[in-house]
Protein backbone atom coordinates (compact mmCIF):
# COMPACT_ATOMS: atom_id res chain seq x y z
CA UNK A 1 0.00 0.00 0.00
CA UNK A 2 1.38 3.38 -0.89
CA UNK A 3 0.68 5.82 1.34
CA UNK A 4 -1.37 9.21 -0.28
CA UNK A 5 -1.92 12.08 0.68
CA UNK A 6 1.65 12.75 1.89
CA UNK A 7 2.05 14.83 4.36
CA UNK A 8 3.35 17.93 4.21
CA UNK A 9 5.01 17.92 7.29
CA UNK A 10 7.02 14.41 6.80
CA UNK A 11 10.22 13.99 7.75
CA UNK A 12 10.54 17.57 9.31
CA UNK A 13 7.79 15.77 12.14
CA UNK A 14 9.07 13.36 14.64
CA UNK A 15 5.42 11.61 14.74
CA UNK A 16 6.42 9.24 11.96
CA UNK A 17 9.57 7.62 10.60
CA UNK A 18 8.62 5.80 7.89
CA UNK A 19 5.88 7.58 6.14
CA UNK A 20 8.03 7.39 2.97
CA UNK A 21 7.66 3.27 2.52
CA UNK A 22 4.91 1.39 1.55
CA UNK A 23 3.22 -0.32 4.52
CA UNK A 24 3.88 -3.73 3.22
CA UNK A 25 7.77 -2.65 3.19
CA UNK A 26 7.17 -0.95 6.76
CA UNK A 27 6.04 -4.44 7.99
CA UNK A 28 9.03 -6.67 5.96
CA UNK A 29 11.36 -4.39 7.83
CA UNK A 30 10.04 -4.72 11.39
CA UNK A 31 10.00 -8.93 11.09
CA UNK A 32 13.33 -8.71 9.18
CA UNK A 33 14.22 -6.42 12.88
CA UNK A 34 12.73 -8.61 15.07
CA UNK A 35 14.32 -11.97 13.77
CA UNK A 36 17.74 -10.36 13.48
CA UNK A 37 17.17 -9.10 17.72
CA UNK A 38 16.03 -12.49 18.54
CA UNK A 39 18.23 -14.63 16.04
CA UNK A 40 19.64 -16.78 19.15
CA UNK A 41 16.68 -17.75 21.01
CA UNK A 42 15.88 -20.20 18.41
CA UNK A 43 11.93 -18.55 18.06
CA UNK A 44 10.78 -18.12 14.47
CA UNK A 45 9.78 -14.75 14.22
CA UNK A 46 6.00 -15.00 12.02
CA UNK A 47 4.93 -12.37 9.51
CA UNK A 48 4.07 -8.65 12.24
CA UNK A 49 -0.13 -8.84 12.30
CA UNK A 50 -0.71 -5.83 10.42
CA UNK A 51 -2.82 -2.70 11.80
CA UNK A 52 -6.16 -2.98 10.61
CA UNK A 53 -5.96 0.58 9.66
CA UNK A 54 -2.50 1.95 8.75
CA UNK A 55 -3.86 5.43 8.71
CA UNK A 56 -6.02 7.46 11.37
CA UNK A 57 -5.61 5.04 14.10
CA UNK A 58 -4.46 7.03 16.37
CA UNK A 59 -7.43 7.48 19.31
CA UNK A 60 -4.61 9.34 21.77
CA UNK A 61 -2.85 12.42 20.90
CA UNK A 62 -0.13 14.82 23.10
CA UNK A 63 0.89 17.85 21.55
CA UNK A 64 2.75 20.41 22.78
CA UNK A 65 2.07 24.25 22.75
CA UNK A 66 5.09 26.18 21.60
CA UNK A 67 5.68 30.23 20.06
CA UNK A 68 6.72 31.17 16.47
CA UNK A 69 7.74 34.32 14.98
CA UNK A 70 9.13 38.00 16.57
CA UNK A 71 7.64 41.13 17.70
CA UNK A 72 4.21 41.52 15.58
CA UNK A 73 4.46 38.39 14.10
CA UNK A 74 4.60 36.12 17.14
CA UNK A 75 1.86 33.75 17.82
CA UNK A 76 0.95 30.50 19.67
CA UNK A 77 1.26 27.39 17.85
CA UNK A 78 0.19 23.38 18.48
CA UNK A 79 1.64 20.77 16.93
CA UNK A 80 4.59 17.62 17.30
CA UNK A 81 8.12 17.99 18.43
CA UNK A 82 10.89 17.78 15.12
CA UNK A 83 12.63 14.72 15.16
CA UNK A 84 15.25 14.86 17.60
CA UNK A 85 14.28 18.58 19.02
CA UNK A 86 12.23 20.32 21.25
CA UNK A 87 10.71 22.44 18.16
CA UNK A 88 7.46 22.76 18.19
CA UNK A 89 6.15 22.18 14.65
CA UNK A 90 2.77 24.04 13.69
CA UNK A 91 0.63 20.77 12.70
CA UNK A 92 -1.77 21.55 9.82
CA UNK A 93 -2.38 17.67 8.81
CA UNK A 94 -1.80 14.45 10.35
CA UNK A 95 -2.31 11.14 8.72
CA UNK A 96 -2.04 9.03 11.72
CA UNK A 97 -4.52 10.87 13.64
CA UNK A 98 -8.06 10.45 14.06
CA UNK A 99 -9.61 12.88 11.56
CA UNK A 100 -11.56 14.17 14.75
CA UNK A 101 -8.56 14.54 17.05
CA UNK A 102 -7.10 16.82 14.60
CA UNK A 103 -9.83 18.92 13.83
CA UNK A 104 -10.51 19.12 17.63
CA UNK A 105 -6.37 20.20 18.04
CA UNK A 106 -7.00 22.97 15.42
CA UNK A 107 -9.92 24.02 17.22
CA UNK A 108 -8.25 24.16 19.98
CA UNK A 109 -5.15 26.61 18.70
CA UNK A 110 -7.32 28.73 17.39
CA UNK A 111 -9.08 29.36 20.94
CA UNK A 112 -5.77 29.37 22.19
CA UNK A 113 -4.91 32.01 20.28
CA UNK A 114 -8.17 34.31 21.41
CA UNK A 115 -7.82 33.59 24.78
CA UNK A 116 -4.78 35.77 25.63
CA UNK A 117 -3.26 32.35 27.44
CA UNK A 118 0.67 32.36 26.81
CA UNK A 119 2.52 28.95 25.70
CA UNK A 120 5.01 26.79 28.21
CA UNK A 121 8.83 28.11 27.62
CA UNK A 122 10.77 24.90 28.76
CA UNK A 123 13.96 27.52 28.63
CA UNK A 124 12.21 30.32 31.22
CA UNK A 125 9.74 27.87 32.90
CA UNK A 126 7.15 30.54 32.47
CA UNK A 127 3.85 30.52 30.72
CA UNK A 128 0.93 28.46 31.10
CA UNK A 129 -0.14 26.02 28.42
CA UNK A 130 2.02 22.89 28.15
CA UNK A 131 0.17 20.31 26.26
CA UNK A 132 -2.78 18.97 24.98
CA UNK A 133 -3.89 15.54 25.76
CA UNK A 134 -6.87 14.31 23.47
CA UNK A 135 -8.28 10.86 23.33
CA UNK A 136 -11.81 9.73 21.51
CA UNK A 137 -13.82 6.66 22.78
CA UNK A 138 -13.51 4.47 18.90
CA UNK A 139 -16.78 3.15 19.80
CA UNK A 140 -18.81 6.20 20.97
CA UNK A 141 -17.50 8.77 19.37
CA UNK A 142 -16.59 10.58 23.10
CA UNK A 143 -14.13 12.71 22.57
CA UNK A 144 -12.02 14.25 25.90
CA UNK A 145 -10.04 17.46 25.63
CA UNK A 146 -6.93 17.68 29.08
CA UNK A 147 -4.79 20.93 29.20
CA UNK A 148 -1.67 20.40 30.82
CA UNK A 149 -0.68 23.78 32.26
CA UNK A 150 2.16 25.43 34.17
CA UNK A 151 -0.07 26.66 37.02
CA UNK A 152 -3.67 25.85 39.05
CA UNK A 153 -6.86 26.82 38.05
CA UNK A 154 -7.28 30.11 36.28
CA UNK A 155 -9.65 32.55 36.93
CA UNK A 156 -12.63 32.01 34.39
CA UNK A 157 -11.86 28.38 33.88
CA UNK A 158 -15.59 27.75 33.21
CA UNK A 159 -15.66 30.33 30.65
CA UNK A 160 -13.06 29.15 29.22
CA UNK A 161 -14.50 25.28 28.75
CA UNK A 162 -17.52 26.89 27.47
CA UNK A 163 -16.26 29.02 24.95
CA UNK A 164 -13.16 25.59 24.01
CA UNK A 165 -16.24 22.87 23.69
CA UNK A 166 -17.62 25.18 21.63
CA UNK A 167 -15.65 25.89 18.77
CA UNK A 168 -13.86 21.96 19.65
CA UNK A 169 -17.52 20.62 18.67
CA UNK A 170 -17.38 22.88 15.71
CA UNK A 171 -14.77 21.12 13.53
CA UNK A 172 -15.57 17.24 14.66
CA UNK A 173 -18.08 14.83 12.42
CA UNK A 174 -21.76 14.49 13.79
CA UNK A 175 -21.15 11.04 15.18
CA UNK A 176 -18.54 12.54 18.10
CA UNK A 177 -18.97 14.69 20.62
CA UNK A 178 -16.79 16.57 23.40
CA UNK A 179 -17.83 15.53 27.09
CA UNK A 180 -15.20 17.12 29.14
CA UNK A 181 -12.36 19.77 29.37
CA UNK A 182 -9.82 18.43 32.23
CA UNK A 183 -7.06 20.55 33.49
CA UNK A 184 -3.86 18.88 34.23
CA UNK A 185 -1.32 20.82 36.54
CA UNK A 186 2.34 20.28 36.02
CA UNK A 187 4.72 23.01 37.56
CA UNK A 188 7.87 20.91 37.35
CA UNK A 189 10.82 21.41 35.20
CA UNK A 190 10.72 18.03 33.22
CA UNK A 191 10.09 16.44 30.25
CA UNK A 192 7.55 14.30 31.72
CA UNK A 193 4.06 15.57 30.65
CA UNK A 194 1.82 14.82 33.17
CA UNK A 195 1.61 15.92 36.87
CA UNK A 196 -0.39 14.27 39.38
CA UNK A 197 -3.18 16.91 39.84
CA UNK A 198 -6.31 17.26 37.62
CA UNK A 199 -9.20 19.76 37.78
CA UNK A 200 -12.34 19.06 35.76
CA UNK A 201 -13.15 22.55 34.44
CA UNK A 202 -16.17 20.92 32.63
CA UNK A 203 -18.18 18.12 31.49
CA UNK A 204 -16.92 14.46 32.63
CA UNK A 205 -13.64 13.43 33.54
CA UNK A 206 -13.56 10.16 31.79
CA UNK A 207 -15.04 8.95 27.93
CA UNK A 208 -16.69 5.73 27.66
CA UNK A 209 -14.91 3.42 25.47
CA UNK A 210 -15.59 -0.39 24.36
CA UNK A 211 -13.17 -3.13 23.13
CA UNK A 212 -14.61 -6.02 22.26
CA UNK A 213 -17.48 -7.15 24.32
CA UNK A 214 -16.12 -5.00 27.52
CA UNK A 215 -17.04 -1.46 28.53
CA UNK A 216 -14.00 1.19 30.17
CA UNK A 217 -13.66 4.18 31.55
CA UNK A 218 -11.05 6.28 30.11
CA UNK A 219 -9.30 9.56 31.80
CA UNK A 220 -6.76 11.67 29.99
CA UNK A 221 -3.63 9.88 31.97
CA UNK A 222 -5.37 6.20 31.76
CA UNK A 223 -3.14 3.81 29.98
CA UNK A 224 -5.36 2.24 27.32
CA UNK A 225 -4.34 1.24 23.89
CA UNK A 226 -4.25 4.14 21.02
CA UNK A 227 -4.77 2.11 18.59
CA UNK A 228 -8.10 0.36 18.85
CA UNK A 229 -8.11 -1.58 15.66
CA UNK A 230 -4.98 -3.18 16.00
CA UNK A 231 -5.32 -3.94 19.84
CA UNK A 232 -7.95 -6.89 19.80
CA UNK A 233 -4.80 -8.58 17.98
CA UNK A 234 -2.56 -7.89 20.58
CA UNK A 235 -4.93 -9.23 23.06
CA UNK A 236 -6.08 -12.17 21.27
CA UNK A 237 -2.68 -13.20 20.73
CA UNK A 238 -2.09 -13.19 24.95
CA UNK A 239 -5.64 -15.20 24.98
CA UNK A 240 -4.73 -17.85 23.19
CA UNK A 241 -1.70 -18.72 24.95
CA UNK A 242 -3.94 -18.85 28.25
CA UNK A 243 -4.78 -22.62 28.90
CA UNK A 244 -7.72 -23.31 29.47
CA UNK A 245 -9.06 -22.76 33.07
CA UNK A 246 -5.58 -21.85 34.12
CA UNK A 247 -5.61 -19.28 37.27
CA UNK A 248 -3.80 -16.51 35.72
CA UNK A 249 -1.64 -13.13 37.21
CA UNK A 250 -2.14 -10.32 35.41
CA UNK A 251 0.85 -8.22 36.36
CA UNK A 252 1.24 -4.29 35.37
CA UNK A 253 -2.81 -4.79 34.81
CA UNK A 254 -3.55 -1.12 34.40
CA UNK A 255 -7.38 -0.69 34.17
CA UNK A 256 -7.97 -4.53 33.44
CA UNK A 257 -8.30 -4.92 29.59
CA UNK A 258 -6.31 -8.12 29.40
CA UNK A 259 -7.63 -9.54 33.10
CA UNK A 260 -11.22 -9.27 31.65
CA UNK A 261 -9.97 -10.37 27.77
CA UNK A 262 -8.55 -13.63 29.34
CA UNK A 263 -11.19 -13.99 31.96
CA UNK A 264 -13.25 -15.37 29.19
CA UNK A 265 -10.64 -18.55 29.49
CA UNK A 266 -8.93 -18.44 32.89
CA UNK A 267 -10.84 -20.00 35.69
CA UNK A 268 -9.77 -16.88 37.92
CA UNK A 269 -7.20 -13.85 37.33
CA UNK A 270 -5.85 -11.74 40.15
CA UNK A 271 -4.76 -8.61 38.41
CA UNK A 272 -2.09 -6.41 39.92
CA UNK A 273 -1.11 -2.80 39.67
CA UNK A 274 0.90 -0.25 41.61
CA UNK A 275 -1.42 3.09 40.46
CA UNK A 276 -4.40 3.26 42.75
CA UNK A 277 -6.51 5.31 40.22
CA UNK A 278 -6.47 2.88 37.69
CA UNK A 279 -6.95 -0.47 40.02
CA UNK A 280 -10.43 1.47 40.72
CA UNK A 281 -11.21 1.56 37.10
CA UNK A 282 -10.33 -2.09 36.85
CA UNK A 283 -12.14 -3.09 39.75
CA UNK A 284 -15.36 -0.96 38.32
CA UNK A 285 -14.84 -2.69 34.99
CA UNK A 286 -15.07 -5.50 36.33
CA UNK A 287 -18.29 -4.35 37.78
CA UNK A 288 -19.67 -2.90 34.82
CA UNK A 289 -18.81 -6.17 32.43
CA UNK A 290 -20.69 -8.51 35.00
CA UNK A 291 -17.49 -10.00 35.26
CA UNK A 292 -17.07 -12.20 38.47
CA UNK A 293 -13.83 -14.21 38.17
CA UNK A 294 -11.43 -11.33 37.92
CA UNK A 295 -10.12 -9.44 41.41
CA UNK A 296 -7.16 -6.74 41.59
CA UNK A 297 -4.91 -5.98 43.83
CA UNK A 298 -2.51 -2.41 44.45
CA UNK A 299 0.94 -2.50 45.43
CA UNK A 300 4.45 -2.94 44.01
CA UNK A 301 4.55 -5.50 41.31
CA UNK A 302 7.43 -7.67 42.79
CA UNK A 303 6.32 -8.17 46.49
CA UNK A 304 3.00 -9.09 45.27
CA UNK A 305 4.52 -11.35 42.83
CA UNK A 306 6.48 -13.09 45.61
CA UNK A 307 3.47 -13.07 48.14
CA UNK A 308 0.65 -14.17 45.74
CA UNK A 309 1.96 -16.20 43.49
CA UNK A 310 1.25 -19.62 45.09
CA UNK A 311 -1.85 -21.04 43.26
CA UNK A 312 -1.34 -19.55 39.73
CA UNK A 313 -0.84 -21.24 36.54
CA UNK A 314 0.31 -18.28 34.03
CA UNK A 315 1.78 -14.73 34.52
CA UNK A 316 1.14 -12.05 32.13
CA UNK A 317 3.47 -9.34 32.30
CA UNK A 318 2.91 -6.01 30.25
CA UNK A 319 5.78 -3.68 31.85
CA UNK A 320 6.52 -0.46 30.71
CA UNK A 321 9.56 0.28 27.85
CA UNK A 322 12.37 -0.18 30.23
CA UNK A 323 11.13 -3.92 31.13
CA UNK A 324 10.87 -5.91 34.05
CA UNK A 325 13.05 -4.41 37.31
CA UNK A 326 15.36 -6.42 38.83
CA UNK A 327 12.71 -7.57 41.84
CA UNK A 328 10.56 -8.80 39.25
CA UNK A 329 12.39 -10.74 37.45
CA UNK A 330 13.72 -12.95 40.77
CA UNK A 331 9.97 -12.79 41.46
CA UNK A 332 9.24 -14.50 38.59
CA UNK A 333 12.26 -17.12 38.83
CA UNK A 334 11.50 -18.43 41.98
CA UNK A 335 6.92 -18.29 41.14
CA UNK A 336 5.25 -21.96 40.82
CA UNK A 337 4.11 -20.22 37.59
CA UNK A 338 4.46 -22.85 34.65
CA UNK A 339 3.93 -20.52 31.78
CA UNK A 340 4.87 -16.50 31.38
CA UNK A 341 3.00 -14.42 28.27
CA UNK A 342 5.10 -11.66 28.00
CA UNK A 343 3.65 -8.01 26.38
CA UNK A 344 6.47 -5.78 25.68
CA UNK A 345 6.41 -2.54 23.69
CA UNK A 346 9.83 -2.76 23.54
CA UNK A 347 12.04 -5.24 21.97
CA UNK A 348 15.20 -4.89 23.32
CA UNK A 349 13.61 -4.65 26.87
CA UNK A 350 12.15 -7.76 25.85
CA UNK A 351 15.27 -9.67 24.79
CA UNK A 352 17.20 -8.55 28.21
CA UNK A 353 14.38 -9.84 30.52
CA UNK A 354 13.89 -13.19 28.24
CA UNK A 355 18.16 -13.58 29.02
CA UNK A 356 17.51 -12.67 32.40
CA UNK A 357 14.71 -15.39 33.15
CA UNK A 358 16.57 -18.34 30.80
CA UNK A 359 17.60 -20.06 34.03
CA UNK A 360 14.39 -20.93 34.44
CA UNK A 361 12.01 -20.58 31.65
CA UNK A 362 12.84 -20.48 28.04
CA UNK A 363 10.82 -18.74 24.52
CA UNK A 364 8.42 -20.80 22.79
CA UNK A 365 6.92 -18.01 20.93
CA UNK A 366 7.16 -14.49 19.70
CA UNK A 367 4.61 -12.95 17.51
CA UNK A 368 4.99 -8.74 16.38
CA UNK A 369 1.65 -6.66 16.47
CA UNK A 370 1.86 -3.14 14.54
CA UNK A 371 -0.04 -0.91 16.88
CA UNK A 372 2.19 2.13 15.58
CA UNK A 373 2.30 1.95 11.48
CA UNK A 374 4.77 4.36 9.98
CA UNK A 375 7.20 4.40 13.30
CA UNK A 376 9.71 1.85 13.98
CA UNK A 377 7.89 1.31 16.88
CA UNK A 378 6.58 -3.18 17.34
CA UNK A 379 4.24 -4.32 20.01
CA UNK A 380 5.43 -7.83 20.85
CA UNK A 381 3.50 -10.67 22.51
CA UNK A 382 6.31 -13.69 23.56
CA UNK A 383 5.41 -16.78 25.12
CA UNK A 384 7.71 -18.43 28.07
CA UNK A 385 8.25 -21.70 29.63
CA UNK A 386 9.77 -23.13 32.32
CA UNK A 387 12.55 -25.44 32.21
CA UNK A 388 11.86 -28.69 33.27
Amino acid sequence: MQNLPYCIHFPKCGGCTTLDLPYGEQLVRKRTYLSGLFSRLNVEIPPIAASPYPLHYRHKVQLPFGMSGKGRERKLILGCYGQDSHTVVDQKQCLVQDRDLTAAAHAIRRWAQKSGLDAYNERTGSGFLRHVILRKGCATGEILIGLVTNGGRPAGSRNFAKSLMEEAQKGISANSRIVGVIQNINTRSTNVVLGQQEEVWRGSSFLKEKLGEYRFNVGISTFFQVNPFAAPLLYNLVLEQVPEGSAVLDVYCGVGTISLWVSQKASRVLGIEENPHSIREAVAAARNNAVNNVKFLTGDAAILLADRASGFDVAIVDPPRKGLEEKALESLKNSPVSKIIYVSCNPESLLRDIKMLSPHFHPDSLTGVDMFPHTRHVECVAGLIKNK
